[in-house]
Order: C-alpha cells, then structure tokens, then sequence
C-alpha cells in the first residue's frame, strides 16, 4: 500500500507483554514491540506508534486530576497515616478513615471541563485510587474473610466442667467500604463525553493504606494495625486488586489512557485484555521523563527525546515505541492534591516548563488538583485558561511555514520582501518543526540556517548569514527552537534582498515526512532560549 500516495510501505503488526522497569513517579513500561514499518532506507524496519499511542500524541497536554482522600487531609502518596487515620489532624476536615470525611459540597465535574478544554488537552485522567485506599466508585470488591482468635471455653455451663479450645472461625467476606456512596467517576466519564474530551482512571496497584500497603508496597502492619486498617496477605491484597481493576477497565466504556503508578504487579495482561485500546498499556507504552519539578533539562539532561525505546531519552536504535510524557504540577510547591493557601505558578512561570516538555517532543500531563468543594479553583482556572491561550496565539498560525514535506531534505521558506516605507513590519525569533509520526520519528540530523541568495534561484549556493540550529537531532511530534534572538524581514531596498530560512536534514532512516516546517513570531511573555 502507498502512505501519501509517495512510499509503499508494509505493516507489520507485532504485539508482546515484555519486561516491565519502574519509574519513581509512576509509569510502567514495557519494552514491547507495537507497530513497524518496513520502508527505511535500505529496507530497514521503522518503528511506528500504535493507534492509541498516536492519538496520545495528537496533543500537547493531558489533564492529570487529583482529587481524592488526600484533598480532605494533606498531599502525599498516601496523604493517610497514623496522625490523620482516626483523628482530625491540623488543615484535615476529618479523620482519613472515615469515608464521610470525603465531602465536595459542590462537586462538579462539568465545571472541570471548561479548564480543560481551555487548556486544550484532549484526555484528562482522574485519582480513581490513590495511596490512601480510598475509591471514587461503590465498588463490589469484598475483602476477605477474617479469623477470630483461638479462645479457651467451657462446653457446658457448668463450673466444673473441663476447659476446651475453641477453633478459629471463618467469618465471611465483608463489602470493602472504603469508597464514595455514589459513582464520581460515572459523573467525570459523563462531563468528559459531553465535551468531547477523553477519559482514564489512574490506580496505584502497590500502594493501599487501608490495606497495610506502602509505598514500597510492603505490608506497613507488621508491628501495628490502626482501627479500621485491614492486614491482608499478599495473596488475598491482589484479589481486591484483581476486582478493582477489572471493574475500572469493563464498567465505563474505552479508556483513553491507563496510569498504573509504579509497577504492574501482574496485572499487564488483564490490562491488554480489557483495554487493547488505551494508551499507558504494556502494548501501548510511555515513559516518564525522569522528574516532576516541570525542568526535564535541568533535572535530568538536556539530550534529545526519542519516542522509541525506553529511558528517560528513549533511544533513538530501539524497535520499539514508546510514548514520552513529563508530569509538573501548577502549584509552586511540589504538591499534587489541594492544600489552602498554596500558590500556583503563573502564565509566565509555566512558558519555560511548556518549551523544555512540549517543546522537546514530549507531551505535558499537566496536574489538576480540585479543591475541597468539588471544583477547579477560579486562580487555578485563570492560569489554565491563560496557558492555553498563549499556547494558541503564539503557535497557532506561523508567519511562514510549509506543510506536508515528503522526501524532501532541503526545504526552504523564502522570507516576504516589503515595500520600501510600508509598515506590516515582521519578525520572528522560533521555530517550529513536526514529523508525520504516524509513519516513525525518522530524522536524525538536521542544520537550519538564515542564507542570502542575490539571484533568488534556490540552487544551494546561498550565502550563509547566520547558523540558527547548527547540530539538530531529534525532531518527533514537535520540536520548537526558541532561537534567542529576533530575525526581521529585510527592506526590499536592502543589500540582501533575497533571503530564507533553509532547513537541510543530514541524516534519516527513512524518507522524511515532515508534517510542519514554520517561522513563528515573537510571542509575550518571552522566556529564555533554548
């Protein structure tokens, strides 16, 4: 078959559950081959994402919801322990273990969705289980049944009589308890349809304070079991989770995306199984960035990002794809969950967070923390709204660009002349370049540079005036150069009538297809070049 009507490729479909790494903030990973294309040079096999991963990628944010027992308590993972489980502590509303402390007055999950779509994510996620134990869901999970101890009895009332062991009994399972009286997440799936938005559930498969499991995913009751904690063996934990999960993945329809923070345990397979179309599954892999502070370059390396294979950076050698996502949050602090009186960054904090994320390939699953009423608060709202306005008057439409570039190595945008005395004055200062990942990241060198042809012919043989990206690599769903300073176009009565900006790739595995080649216009406020 023909991709563009240009180059026959074949698709080679190869699914595998593989080893699974672990990541601190919570992304399973399997190395598992998705999809392949057969249309490299030299007949070499490219890696091509998955439907699901390819739709992951259609957009720069995700929705990363939090709201759950930690809301009504304090940010952590688990925001229960033993000062808050059966007491109120300071800044709580309630004792963490009581259900009835989980209490949004106003809760509205359409309300969410305006900051959303504002936004401009295209998933949104929620907290249906956190570190607490507590669900979102009226669960028909049961926990297991309990031994009462072994007693010394008599058989008789007789005084007389000979005292008898009493065996352990067995009673029967009882409800877990430990959730919403109502369906917040039918609510959420609900609000998320009617705006056109996709949905996932988040779950912490180690985590389970309830159920005297720890962050480690140990069992935290070895010396202790608080009033209303259930000390349950590894064998008897799964089974609860078992339920959970197969309730999460059959009651409400195609997820969107799976977050499953820390590691499968196991349960990759019965993921595949009810969810063969979401993203975040052992078939449909991504991988976090390595930190949460919103400065991947700074915290973990400013090296390329490759959607094939694994690592913080991915490999650009890898048979495999796997989606890249970075997670910050919008408070200053690192602090997931609503707290009162924390602050959130501004417009002009969260602009270099969006270039060293989005700007390097990746997508941004920016945090949402809904307040204690049920609502996206109106400070957190404006900054939502502001973020993805920005994001479209300065991306939205480049003063010069060329789209849909197959084949082509040497690509060159012609900058406008204008007539002497006119004003309409342009300038730009970034650029912006998109690969066609439907058919592999397939660049792997690439100069751009500001040249100056007098004859305006387009022969190669411009001179060259200024070097403006001398050594780029990676390019991927998006890769945006903010180039530091500002290039305007020249007076048509100029020594250099004649210029462009010409993007020349040294080096691929495959045809290039490049989806966007563009100039964009300085956009306010500036943050530092990159």
């Amino acid at each position: 078959m023909a991709i563009h009507g240009t180059v026959a490729i074949v698709a080679v479909a190869v699914v595998a559950i593989s080893i699974l790494s672990f990541a601190a903030c919570g992304a399973a990973v399997s190395d598992s081959v998705t999809t392949t294309l057969r249309g490299g040079n030299d007949g070499r096999i490219i890696p091509v994402p998955s439907a699901p991963q390819l739709r992951y990628q259609s957009s720069d944010f995700v929705a990363l919801i939090h709201f759950n027992m930690a809301t009504y308590a304090r940010d952590g993972d688990p925001g229960c322990d033993s000062t808050n489980w059966n007491q109120r502590a300071p800044n709580a509303t309630g004792p963490t273990s009581n259900p009835e402390t989980f209490r949004p007055a106003f809760l509205n999950t359409t309300q969410w969705f305006d900051s959303i779509n504002a936004l401009g994510a295209k998933t949104a996620v929620i907290t249906a289980k956190h570190g607490c134990g507590f669900l979102l869901w009226p669960t028909n999970a049961t926990l297991p049944p309990v031994l009462s101890e072994e007693k010394d009895v008599r058989p008789f009332a007789s005084s007389t009589s000979r005292m008898t062991k009493q065996q352990p009994t067995r009673h029967s399972p009882s409800p877990y308890g430990y959730h919403t009286n109502y369906d917040l997440l039918q609510n959420f799936v609900d609000s998320a349809k009617g705006s056109g938005v996709g949905y996932g559930f988040y779950y912490s498969i180690m985590k389970n304070f309830f159920l005297c499991r720890s962050f480690e995913g140990t069992n935290s009751c070895a010396q202790t079991v608080l009033d209303g904690q259930h000390n349950v063996t590894d064998e008897e934990y799964h089974g609860v989770v078992k339920s959970h999960l197969t309730e999460l993945w059959t009651k409400y329809g195609d997820l969107a995306e799976v977050w499953i923070d820390s590691k499968l345990e196991g349960f990759g397979a019965l993921m595949d199984e009810l969810q063969p179309l979401a993203g975040g599954t052992p078939s449909n892999p991504r991988q976090w960035c390595g930190t949460e502070s919103g400065f991947p370059s700074k915290n973990v390396g400013p090296g390329p990002i490759w959607q094939t294979g694994t690592g913080f950076f991915g490999n650009s050698s890898s048979p495999n794809w796997v989606d890249k996502f970075c997670d910050p949050q919008l408070f200053r602090d690192h602090v997931w969950f609503y707290e009162p009186h924390r602050h959130v960054r501004s417009l002009d904090e969260m602009i270099p967070i969006y270039h060293d994320i989005v700007g390097r390939g990746m997508v941004m699953e920016l945090a949402f923390a809904i307040d204690r009423d049920g609502l996206v608060k109106k400070s957190h709202e404006a900054v939502y709204k502001q973020l993805g306005q920005w994001v479209e008057n300065c991306y939205g439409t480049p003063v010069l660009s060329k789209q849909n570039m197959i084949g082509e190595r040497r690509i060159q945008l012609r900058l406008p002349q204008r007539p002497a005395g006119s004003s309409g004055f342009r300038s730009f200062d970034r650029i912006v370049l998109q690969e066609d990942v439907a058919v592999g990241q397939r660049i792997r060198n690439y100069t751009i540079d500001l040249v100056y042809d007098n004859d305006g012919d387009n022969t190669g043989s411009e001179e060259v005036i200024a070097t403006l990206v001398s050594n780029g690599t990676s390019v991927g769903r998006k890769r945006i150069h903010l180039l530091g300073e500002q290039y305007d176009y020249d007076d048509i009565s100029g020594p250099m009538r004649n210029r462009s900006v010409v993007l020349t790739i040294t080096e691929e595995i495959g045809p290039p297809h490049l989806s966007m080649f563009g100039l964009y216009e300085p956009c306010y406020p500036e943050s530092s070049a990159q």
